[in-house]
């Protein structure tokens, strides 16, 4: 990662250390197989219920269409024409790997560390012009449904902390990780090894006012205080480089979606600007084969990475909740 402003420098600094081995997985929860890992992983699962907003973006689960009616593929041909695309997910299976560290003199962790992972799985939509030969534009309109499998996943980090009496002890988060999904393809998956799609996002710039950083892993923790800060509705732009010149790569919001820019050189530019209203947000970077959408025979190969924000004047505690 390069960092160039005070916040830059500390936006992922990574924080997990050496940790225990984990405690296995289910779902919707692992548990331990002593009573009282059992309630050190049931009390961590509840502060991360209690910092759901956090924890959970909900974006990429979202149905929310995006536009191509501007913009063409760039160095391929187009197979289909598309109009716009969206997401249905019907099925979501939620993972937690647990491992404890630092032990305390009456034998319990003081430090969780949590991979959290979704499952989802359902259709990448796409409207495209049936008849794009003819004289008359999009008067004919057909569906195409590709099957859509993605694995999200972030960490996060809690610390046991003492409560108001000698004997509460709680468990607060103290860090967290952006997240990154990734397609994958069910099919050629075995033995717990997931077949990955071939689009990548190697960096991400975001550039303001505020600060001017370059994000390379978005699994990476950083403390809670340390949330990149904007001003209501600053302007930022983004710039994202992929693998290859002919990715189609899209801004994601809450009821957004939005194209970049395609520079021709592997990068793609966005002019973003930031909620109006305080608090804790996430924004994405959604990256598409070139395939994806104008090739019909081509699978859905994607991968989005998501990063929270804040804006001010609101601040973050160091440990929620």
């Amino acid at each position: 990662m390069q960092a160039r402003s005070t916040w830059s420098m500390l936006l992922f600094l990574g924080l997990a250390g050496p940790v225990l081995a984990g405690c296995g997985k289910s779902n919707p929860l692992s548990t331990n197989s002593t009573p009282s890992g059992s309630t050190d992983q049931a009390q961590v699962a509840s502060a991360m219920a209690a910092t759901a907003a956090v924890i959970d973006d909900g974006l990429m689960e979202a149905p929310d269409p995006g536009s191509m009616t501007s913009g063409g593929p760039a160095g391929a041909a187009a197979l289909i024409h598309p109009l716009h695309y969206w997401r249905h997910i019907e099925d979501v299976r939620r993972t937690y790997d647990f491992a404890f560290s630092d032990t305390d003199s009456t034998g319990h962790p003081t430090r969780a560390f949590v991979t959290v992972r979704k499952y989802m799985a359902g259709s990448f939509n796409i409207a495209f012009d049936a008849t794009p030969e003819d004289t008359l534009p999009f008067d004919s309109v057909d569906v195409l449904h590709k099957p859509l499998h993605d694995l999200w996943e972030r960490h996060v980090l809690l610390k046991r902390v003492q409560g108001l009496t000698a004997d509460d002890q709680e468990w607060k988060v103290a860090a967290i990780s952006g997240v990154q999904v990734t397609s994958y393809d069910p099919a050629a998956s075995s033995d717990g090894h997931l077949a990955f799609g071939a689009t990548k996002i190697l960096q991400l710039r975001i550039q303001s006012a505020s600060g001017d950083t370059v994000i390379t892993d978005p699994l990476r923790l950083f403390w809670l205080r340390r949330v990149p800060a904007f001003e209501p509705a600053e302007d930022v732009t983004l710039t994202a480089t992929t693998l290859t010149h002919t990715d189609v790569l899209v801004l994601v919001r809450g009821g957004m979606r939005r194209r970049f820019h395609n520079n021709g050189d592997n990068t793609y530019t966005v002019f973003w600007r930031t909620s109006a209203e305080d608090g804790i947000h996430h924004v994405g970077v959604n990256a598409l084969s070139n395939g994806t959408l104008f090739d019909d025979q081509a699978p859905y190969d994607s991968q989005a990475w998501i990063f929270p924000y804040r804006v001010k004047p609101s601040e973050v505690a160091e440990l929620l909740p």
